[in-house]
């Protein structure tokens, strides 16, 4: 039996002008796992991280803090379903109103709206300009996860994939056996830096964690 564990990266610059770039909370949220692996023993035989730099950046600082030697890899099939700036233009165009933070609208309309859209996104209200749809989106991360768990891999081996969010909702539906209208539910709790464990064997997925924050002390909690 092995065991994937996919961390969502650190918080990420949500509302500034580039949103892919961690704030000083998700570099610490990053450096904090590295800090809990290494403590805990949790050394991963092999590392993967999506194109978006807050993801690449995590799997960085946290491989720097574990102490782990292997280099990260970069695998554009963990890419995320969007970036912000394209969700927030989406919006724009879909609840007809601006999503600009210095616009006089308080920040919890703005994530609301934020939520909205992806909500109507996963459901195929709304389309994202040269991004895929939810089940083209699933299907590709459903291959990566086929190659990833099956063929002739060592037995007891840890894969540690950092990701984003909507991947990793996508993931556990494939692991689950979930249906689309339950990716938005799942998307909607995944906080940052969390870790979701996957147990492998021969093909065979079985969920034994999901969204799991408690190795963050309560000061790097965060979910956006």
């Amino acid at each position: 039996m092995s065991t994937l564990v996919l961390m969502r990266h650190g918080q990420a610059s949500f509302g500034a002008a580039r949103y892919d770039a961690l704030s000083e909370v998700g570099q610490a949220q990053a450096r904090a796992t590295g800090q809990w692996m290494k403590a805990h023993g949790v050394t991963p035989d092999k590392v993967f991280h999506g194109p978006r730099q807050r993801q690449a950046q995590s799997a960085s600082l946290l491989l720097s803090e574990a102490g782990f030697n292997s280099p990260a890899l970069e695998n554009p099939a963990l890419d995320e379903f969007a970036e912000g700036e394209e969700i927030f233009n989406a919006a724009e165009q879909f609840l007809g109103r601006s999503m600009a933070l210095n616009a006089g609208r308080e920040r919890i309309e703005i994530l609301r709206d934020y939520d909205a859209t992806c909500r109507a996104w996963g459901n195929g209200e709304l389309e994202i300009p040269g991004r895929l749809s939810l089940v083209d989106f699933r299907e590709r991360l459903g291959d990566w996860l086929n190659d990833c768990t099956s063929g002739q891999q060592a037995s007891g081996q840890t894969q540690l994939v950092v990701t984003s969010a909507g991947s990793i909702a996508a993931l556990v539906c494939e692991v689950m056996n979930l249906p689309n209208a339950s990716w938005y539910s799942l998307l909607r709790v995944i906080r940052n830096a969390s870790l979701t464990e996957v147990l492998y064997s021969k093909g065979k997925l079985s969920l034994l964690s999901f969204n799991g924050a408690s190795h963050l002390p309560p000061h790097l909690s965060t979910s956006m």
